[in-house]
Order: structure tokens, then C-alpha cells, then sequence
């Protein structure tokens, strides 16, 4: 039976995601300091991209994301970035690199398997997610991520190997796919096959719940409660998703 989170679980999650705002802009922002206007023109192009890509869809037309971003050159994306993908490769980036860093701190504080708890789980996967929303404030980085994920298996970032030439991305992917590992490993009442499928629906619920409240927010829906509220709200449910016993025979 899951119960209701303490005082100090509250105050950690607070932590958490005050502590993330401290050190993620900066691991992004070295990436472009000292190129002056073409750095400029590469950030405006992420940025414009982010927005239309979340609010219009992945098939927007480069031209519309140029434009936004206020260039006169349709091919600066290419120039920028080589290529379409290798532009969606840089939003993702942008934010997964600061999320993977959090993630891999709460991971690094888990007591051990036998004393942690699926709340300390789930923080784990939700907290840097929801504290990256704060720091880009107004977001978009979730529904992005939920339109990344409608043709990705439900059980998708486990078991992934090590690159021949890693770099942020695989590293996020790693970090990612060990958490989901840890979740798996923790439900133990369950039979390994449902255990796998629930983490992937909870990680699936968690973040559709953060892009309806990015969404909400967005458009000023007159009831949002501040996302740290919201995500206090996510984690409860989660916690009862991934504890409730099996009625399934599998």
C-alpha cells in the first residue's frame, strides 16, 4: 500500500529541483560562449525549432522554423547543424544533457536496494524532468518529448549497450536505461514482464502529465497549479501505479 509523502520527502523534492537550476545552464551555455553571432543564430534556431516542433508538430516546414528564428538564410540549418535531424539531435540534447546530470545525482543518493523506496524511484525520473521545465520557463520540452515517443516501443531506453563513440546523448540514453533498471529490479511482487511493462506505462503517464501541464500553463488555463505542486500530485499516482498488486496472469 503506498503512503502518503513526508515532510522531508517534500522538502527533498523541493531541493531537487531548486538544486538542478543551479548547475544546468551553465553545462549548456559553455557549449556556445565565445562564438559570438553564429552561436547566436544557432540558439534562436533550437529555440524557435523547440516551440513549433511542440506546439505544431514534427513535420513543420524548415522554413517556418527559420523564420521564426529570425533568419534570412534558408539553408541555416543546414549550416548550423547538417542537417534536420541533426537539429531535432541538438534540441534534445539541449535539455537531456542537464536531466541526465540531475538524474544521475538522485540515482548516486538511492539508499540501498533493500532500504529505497518507489517514491525515491520515481523522484528520481520526474524531478529532473520537472526542474528543467522551471529553468527554461516557458516550456515546451515536454511535449516535444512526448511527440519523440509516439513511435518508440512502450518499452523503450532498456538494456542499451555502450557506444563505440559515446557522447551526451548515449550518456543520457545510459543513464536512463540504469534507472529503469533500478524500477524494474524494485517491483519485486511482480512477474519481471509486468514489472517492465508498468515501469515503461509510468514513465509514459509522468511525462504526458507534465506536457498537459505545459500546455495549460502555456495558454493560461485559469486552475494550474504550480508545477512543483503538480509534480508532487504525478509522484503520488506513480508510486500507487507501480505498487498495486497484480491481478494479471502472465
Amino acid at each position: 500500500m503506498a503512503t502518503s509523502p513526508s515532510n522531508d520527502s517534500r522538502a527533498t523534492s523541493g531541493w531537487a529541483i531548486s538544486a538542478s537550476r543551479a548547475w544546468a545552464p551553465g553545462a549548456w551555455a559553455s557549449r556556445s560562449a565565445g562564438h559570438g553571432r553564429p552561436a547566436d543564430g544557432r540558439l534562436r534556431l533550437l529555440a524557435a525549432a523547440e516551440q513549433l516542433f511542440a506546439t505544431r508538430g514534427l513535420e513543420v516546414a524548415n522554413r517556418d522554423i527559420v523564420t521564426t528564428a529570425g533568419q534570412h538564410n534558408q539553408s541555416a540549418i543546414t549550416y548550423h547543424f547538417a542537417s534536420r535531424a541533426g537539429l531535432i539531435d541538438a534540441v534534445r540534447e539541449r535539455h537531456e544533457t542537464p536531466i541526465a546530470q540531475h538524474r544521475q545525482h538522485l540515482v548516486a543518493r538511492l539508499p540501498e536496494p533493500g532500504d529505497r523506496t518507489t517514491r525515491q524511484l520515481v523522484e528520481a525520473q520526474i524531478q529532473p524532468l520537472a526542474a528543467e521545465m522551471l529553468r527554461c520557463a516557458p516550456s515546451y520540452w515536454a511535449r516535444l518529448t512526448e511527440l519523440l515517443l509516439v513511435d518508440e516501443p512502450l518499452r523503450f531506453g532498456r538494456g542499451i549497450g555502450p557506444s563505440p563513440h559515446p557522447g551526451p546523448q548515449q550518456q543520457a540514453d545510459s543513464i536512463q536505461s540504469d534507472l529503469l533498471d533500478l524500477m524494474v529490479a524494485h517491483l519485486s511482487h511482480l512477474p519481471e514482464s509486468e514489472a517492465v511493462d508498468r515501469v515503461a506505462l509510468t514513465v509514459r503517464f509522468l511525462n504526458s502529465g507534465l506536457a498537459r501541464w505545459e500546455h495549460d500553463s502555456e495558454i493560461g488555463v485559469d486552475d494550474v497549479v504550480p508545477l512543483a505542486s503538480f509534480t508532487l500530485v504525478l509522484t503520488d499516482l506513480a508510486v500507487v501505479m507501480l505498487d498495486a498488486p497484480t491481478s494479471a496472469e502472465l
